[in-house]
């Protein structure tokens, strides 16, 4: 619906936060850390008169568990209480392990989130990730919300590969159904991401997606792209295969030239074109 007019709104929040790491030094090398976290947040009630429009769909994980506000954007704001661990080991073979887990606790409930969120409710659903680093550029991710009865509400499971010229990506996406999200069926997909350096300059990338509900694609796309010190082309191509009421397969071609060189805003350290 159209809005007219403004809207204002002044949000404020204090927090008190307890880390209480635990540090430990194996006699091979190996070093291991565990943090309790506890994070009280006072925030006050506000107002939701505000429209939202940039933070209708929130994510929940390890990298915002201890985070005051959860929205993406700034059309409406979180009141909570955070606890959680961490977990940390470093082996001296070069592999690395990681461990986040945690919830949110509130007060009452304040209706703010979705239930495919994760965060709906007095007390959020549990939080629980980890990641192994291995040599060679091979890493597994795992991050799962689980609610009370330990039922999946939100999971990904991710290998990647890292080499010099190239970069893998595959994984499985599960999203429980929730109607307000337009979305009455559960979300189930398979994954995969491909960047390759083809020359000096010259990079190539490939996305794709396949719905295990639907047992069929739902997604394949392609970049190819330029750059050096004077000028950046992407060349891109996509195409989603699925149809609803709303949406329907499509297919859509890009193409993007921006010249770069002194005074094009990029950041880093600023080279010279010199043609």
């Amino acid at each position: 619906a159209a809005v007219s007019g403004t809207d204002a709104r002044l949000w404020g929040a204090v927090a008190a936060e307890l880390r209480w790491p635990w540090v430990k030094s194996g006699a091979d090398g190996s070093g291991q850390v565990i943090e309790p976290v506890v994070q009280l947040v006072l925030a006050p009630g506000g107002s939701d008169s505000v429209p939202n429009e940039d933070s209708v769909l929130v994510e929940f994980d390890e990298g915002n568990l201890f985070a005051l506000n959860r929205y993406p954007g700034a059309d409406a704001v979180e009141r909570g209480a955070n606890i959680g661990v961490n977990y940390l080991r470093h082996d001296p073979d070069g592999w690395t392990l990681g461990i986040t887990a945690g919830r949110v606790f509130r007060a009452e409930d304040l209706g703010q989130f979705n239930l495919a969120s994760g965060l709906d409710g007095a007390q959020s659903d549990w939080l629980a990730a980890w990641q192994v680093s291995l040599p060679g550029g091979m890493s597994l991710t795992n991050r799962m919300v689980l609610d009370d009865s330990l039922s999946l509400t939100k999971g990904e499971l991710r290998l990647g590969l890292t080499g010099r010229r190239y970069a893998l990506s595959g994984g499985y996406v599960y999203v429980k159904a929730d109607p307000t999200e337009s979305r009455t069926t559960r979300t189930e997909e398979l994954v995969f991401d491909s960047t390759m350096k083809v020359t000096s300059g010259w990079n190539a990338r490939v996305t794709s997606r396949y719905d295990l509900v639907l047992d069929r694609a739902s997604r394949l796309g392609g970049n190819l792209t330029f750059r050096n010190e004077c000028i950046s082309v992407d060349l891109s191509l996509s195409r989603r295969f699925t149809s609803s009421s709303s949406v329907t397969p499509t297919t859509e071609y890009g193409l993007s030239v921006e010249l770069l060189g002194f005074g094009s805003g990029q950041g880093g350290s600023a080279r010279q074109c010199r043609g």
